[in-house]
């Protein structure tokens, strides 16, 4: 584990695990779910800080095709038939930079020592940096290989629900920019073809007053043009912010009805993006060419209200 300090904030980063971030904390609050060890993982690897998800979410059958390639990944979630989430978020990447406030680190992916069935060679750099406005991250995917890349990315960010100890799941109010719901089938949380402008909580997570404890929450949307998340303590005077890059375009939003855990994840393309019921240009379906890379940010902090 490495920690980071500065600006009396701090951070963890397990390079052991996809470089998730592990913890951050500032004035007493917890942003995140920290796991107690290595046993915290087997109730869900994804619902402990901030797991890196290649492929994001579900791929049905993990099949699709591009350029008339076909891309097939074992199916990991038989109850659905998909592929889901990749391995990245188990995944040790190498140590390359760090200092008290920064750190860096890298995964290869060789002909040699491919991920998973992916043909294509490729290098993943993250990079997190403590600044006085928060924690920024960004990634960095650059195409190895000889062939157009499909690619995508997303966080499975899990925030402790309360985030200061002496509050209550209740105290929490959540909003987030959010401009269309996806409707799914339940079964397979796969989208069905079907969106709004008009969902339920729309008004409330716009004006910061929806409880997300009070709801069973597993939701879909698309960002809207600010793409900000706030959790917010008002009995505190706390709340966490999460700001995503442009090259993020949809935001998940997660509970399992539990009232200790909120996952708001930033999603570069939809669920399902290739063979969903949309036409790919609407669903943030991306490609590398050979030699080129593509830049995924964000930034976390915890401030006064």
């Amino acid at each position: 584990m490495i920690e980071l300090h500065a600006h009396d904030c701090t951070a963890w980063i397990d390079p052991a695990r996809g470089g998730s971030c592990t913890r951050l904390s500032r004035y007493g609050a917890e942003a995140l779910r920290t796991p107690a060890g290595a046993e915290s993982y087997q109730e869900s690897p994804f619902l402990w800080g901030t797991p890196l998800l290649f492929f994001p979410n579900r791929i049905s059958q993990g099949r699709f095709v591009f350029e008339g390639r076909t891309y097939a990944f074992s199916v990991n979630e038989p109850a659905t038939g998909c592929f889901l989430h990749g391995t990245l978020h188990q995944t040790p990447f190498e140590v390359t930079g760090r200092n008290e406030s920064a750190v860096a680190l890298r995964y290869v992916a060789t002909p040699q020592a491919p991920y998973l069935s992916f043909p294509h060679a490729f290098t993943l750099e993250l990079f997190w940096r403590l600044a006085e406005d928060g924690l920024h991250q960004r990634a960095v995917f650059t195409n190895d290989s000889s062939q157009n890349m499909p690619v995508a990315l997303a966080f499975h960010t899990t925030f402790r629900c309360p985030f200061i100890p002496d509050s209550q799941p209740e105290d929490l109010r959540l909003t987030l920019d959010t401009s269309l719901e996806y409707s799914r089938d339940m079964r397979t949380y796969l989208p069905d073809g079907g969106c709004s402008a008009n969902y339920t909580g729309k008004e409330e997570m716009a004006a910061g007053t929806l409880i997300p404890c009070e709801h069973t929450l597993s939701r879909l949307f698309r960002m809207g043009e600010r793409r900000e998340m706030l959790l917010t303590d008002g009995r505190a005077g706390l709340r966490v912010r999460y700001q995503a890059g442009n090259t993020y375009g949809y935001w998940m939003l997660y509970n399992g009805g539990s009232r200790n855990y909120l996952c708001v994840e930033p999603q570069s393309w939809l669920s399902n993006c290739p063979n969903a019921p949309f036409p790919r240009e609407q669903t943030g379906f991306d490609f590398i060419a050979p030699g080129h890379s593509r830049t995924y940010e964000t930034c976390l902090c915890i401030e006064k209200v």
